[in-house]
């Protein structure tokens, strides 16, 4: 899983549609996936006759600039991981339920005694398969991926137990081995084996749980991993193998790519794609004035616009979920070899004034009011991305402000002075700093809102710097542990592995809640166990670590997502079903230029 803005999964583009669902504002029951709220195409309609080539326009929705690290190794940021899905990509394809296929370029096999993966590029694609530059991708490439990441001069965020399960990565990354011993590539550079340690060979292997994406070798030749995070080769010019490649970058505003004509699938039928950063706010004026074929529409304009002429829409279970964090603890060492340390006199440290502010929250009504009901109350931490592992019988913390009343009074939150608001049960002032992302009007709004739902149950919150906070910098003031952040929203942007230990585990930076405990560390680790193999057991301890963090509430899910793209009406053969194959060669335009209202 990921950070909603600054991200850690591959693919951000692919995404999953099923039926949309909408937990009923005031409820206290688990949400009914049955519940239809609104049906949307998964397929673009359009019978017209298509052009050839063209280029297609694309939109993406963000309110600060592109970062633009295209290397998957060094990137962090969702707007351009998802100009990476035109040309990143991995090794092994996944099915709609996210699990690895043998239909891409190369193939798997595995060895649950022997805790050993072997990905083998398949003998077809020996030839066929190309960087952007002409040279062939090799699986040695997969392993100079593994060489950077868990080299000890590696920069990014990357290296986590993915990596670190595998034999010899830890001493490769300390410094003490050449190599890392578990990692085997064949001599014909068409095979890899990865070797993992006893116990630390789960099931999530199979689901976006070993690293699948090569990095040329030959193109950063001669570049120490130190400056490779700097190097043009990671940013403008950066390659991959996928359907476009990149010919022209303007740094924080677009890019565009053209067709990669050697693409191992077969060529796309689009000459290119020009893709270009758009604000949250501008998105509906865009579209109607036809400057973007497919961009992601914010579902908070989506009320006022749904009856669109010369766009439509299709919806999809979105990959991200909001949530809000507390602040519990501080990160001890670095970012590759630290870990959380809960900090007993965290100003949030009650669980009670943790459980109080959740059911203060008042996240039907914003769902409803500020987003048409294409967000809804989360009832668990895990998403509706992974509905196997979901327990649907836990019904999570539910606008109660009564309820938030009585555990304040019962935990000793009491106003003592009479100024209005409640103080410590030491009776010592009680001010709560929360930070909160802006970037647009509905983020205003919710931030409003958010404080509101608090300051009505007695509580003393304030902004964290005043106002809200430019996505970049709020999430570097998190990271840092800012000792002005008592308190944040943020938001995840899910992966395919399920495990919850690379978000809420002790060791994992992204963590910034930096909450850990025994109980949900020995759970997480049980998830990532060979036992996991058990499908029982496997769903028991899912289930147990969602009451878990339920009832230790570090953090609480705010909203899950209904998503939706529009899709200007000269588009034909695009699609956000997860069934479908190929959609960036499959992909058509059927008129010179994007409709206009």
């Amino acid at each position: 899983m990921k950070r909603f803005v600054k991200t850690t999964a591959i693919f951000l583009t692919v995404i999953l549609m099923f039926t949309m669902v909408l937990t009923a504002c005031g409820t206290k029951d688990a949400y009914d996936p049955n519940k239809t709220i609104e049906n949307f195409h998964m397929t673009v309609q359009n019978d017209a006759a298509p052009i050839k080539g063209g280029t297609l326009m694309y939109g993406i929705v963000s309110d600060s600039p592109l970062a633009g690290i295209f290397s998957n190794m060094f990137n962090e940021d969702g707007p351009t991981a998802e100009v990476g899905g035109f040309f990143w990509e991995s090794l092994l394809d996944m099915n709609a339920e996210r699990v690895y296929t043998n239909e891409g370029a190369a193939t798997f096999t595995y060895d649950i005694d022997k805790c050993t993966f072997t990905i083998s590029i398949k003998p077809e694609y020996k030839d066929k398969l190309k960087w952007h530059d002409g040279e062939p991708v090799t699986c040695d490439d997969l392993l100079f991926a593994y060489e950077v990441i868990c080299h000890p001069d590696y920069d990014g965020i990357r290296y986590d137990e993915m990596f670190q399960r595998i034999v010899g990565a830890e001493e490769y990354h300390a410094g003490t081995a050449a190599t890392i011993s578990g990692i085997s590539v064949s001599d014909d550079k068409q095979s890899i084996t990865f070797t993992y340690k006893p116990g630390e060979f789960p099931p999530s292997i199979l689901s976006g749980g070993i690293w699948t994406i090569p990095e040329p070798r030959h193109y950063y030749a001669g570049i120490a991993v130190k400056d490779m995070r700097a190097s043009d080769k990671s940013r403008s010019k950066a390659i991959g193998f996928g359907p476009f490649k990149i010919t022209n970058v303007v740094e924080g505003e677009s890019v565009q790519l053209v067709r990669f004509d050697d693409y191992f699938r077969g060529p796309a039928k689009l000459d290119g794609v020009n893709v270009q950063i758009v604000s949250t706010d501008l998105v509906p004026a865009a579209m109607e004035e036809g400057k973007f074929d497919v961009v992601e529409f914010p579902t908070a304009k989506y009320g006022d616009y749904k009856t669109p002429t010369n766009y439509q829409y299709l919806g999809y279970t979105s990959l991200a979920y909001g949530y809000i964090g507390f602040k519990l603890g501080k990160w001890s060492g670095d970012a590759e070899n630290g870990s959380c340390v809960v900090d007993p006199n965290a100003k949030m440290a009650d669980v009670n004034l943790r459980k109080a502010m959740a059911y203060a929250y008042d996240a039907e009504t914003m769902g409803e009011t500020l987003y048409s009901g294409l967000r809804y109350r989360a009832t668990t931490i895990m998403d509706p991305y992974h509905t196997r592992y979901q327990d649907l019988t836990l019904k999570g913390y539910y606008y109660d402000p009564a309820k938030a009343n009585q555990i304040l009074d019962d935990a000793g939150y009491k106003d003592t002075n009479g100024d209005g608001f409640r103080e410590k049960p030491d009776g010592s002032p009680l001010v709560i700093n929360f930070a909160s992302m802006g970037g647009n009007e509905t983020a205003e709004t919710i931030a409003q809102m958010t404080v509101q739902d608090w300051k009505a149950v007695g509580l003393n919150i304030q902004l964290s710097t005043g106002g809200t906070i430019e996505f970049n910098l709020f999430y570097d003031l998190v990271e840092a542990d800012d000792p002005g952040i008592d308190v944040y929203a943020g938001a995840w942007s899910v992966g395919d592995d399920p495990s919850p230990s690379g978000l809420w585990g002790t060791k994992s930076p992204l963590n910034y809640t930096r909450y850990s405990s025994p109980t949900l560390q020995t759970t997480m680790d049980n998830i990532n166990s060979n036992k996991a193999w058990d499908a029982a057991y496997r769903t028991e301890q899912y289930n147990l670590f969602q009451k878990q963090f339920e009832d230790e509430i570090p953090a609480f899910p705010t909203l899950w997502r209904v998503g939706l793209k529009a899709v200007n009406n000269r588009v034909k053969n695009y699609s956000v079903d997860p069934e479908a194959k190929d959609i960036w060669i499959k992909t058509e335009l059927t008129a010179d230029t994007p409709y206009v209202k």
